[in-house]
């Protein structure tokens, strides 16, 4: 919780709503009061969503190891895993999945602020998946930055997303 993971995934959800019939946006608290896992789960889709629980995702953006050790085990073979290095010093334990290693809370550093982090990782997410276009989801972005009186941080924002989008000379395995 606190890294943005559920504005992260209704950003996705919103976005997606202007290119996909169906949307749905989960968010889910662990039983934790303080410091627990928080996960979000996101369907973009043209067909009907029977479920919007998502038990074997296709891809996964982990921010911090409780979260990696939570979920790393369900993510479907051949799959992708997005994951912030900086936060989390282990290994990924499968073999059977494309891992993204992105130094994401560093990059946000550099960029002026960590609380960008998840945008980061939101832009590898886009150059990954091909979803959706990373236009469709700044256009999201400052249209939400906007509502909510935020117009300052769309430059710092926008820079963040393109960050992780463009992952220039980034480890891929």
């Amino acid at each position: 919780g606190g890294q943005g993971v559920l504005t992260t995934g209704l950003l996705l959800a919103n976005a997606g709503m202007k290119e996909f019939e169906h949307v749905s946006w989960i968010p889910s608290y662990s039983a934790t009061m303080r410091g627990g896992t928080v996960a979000c789960y996101v369907t973009l889709s043209n067909e009907e969503i029977r479920s919007p629980l998502i038990s074997r995702p296709e891809v996964m953006i982990i921010m911090d190891l409780p979260s990696l050790d939570t979920y790393e085990r369900s993510i479907l073979p051949g799959g992708a895993l997005i994951l912030d290095t900086s936060m989390i010093q282990r290994e990924v334990q499968r073999d059977d999945i494309k891992i993204i290693p992105l130094p994401s809370t560093d990059l946000a550093k550099g960029l002026g602020s960590t609380q960008v982090s998840n945008l980061v990782l939101l832009g590898a997410y886009l150059a990954e998946t091909k979803v959706l276009s990373i236009e469709a989801v700044e256009v999201t972005l400052e249209n939400t930055l906007k509502e909510n009186k935020k117009e300052k941080l769309i430059p710092l924002n926008i820079e963040a997303l393109r960050c992780g989008y463009e992952r220039k000379g980034m480890n891929i395995k």
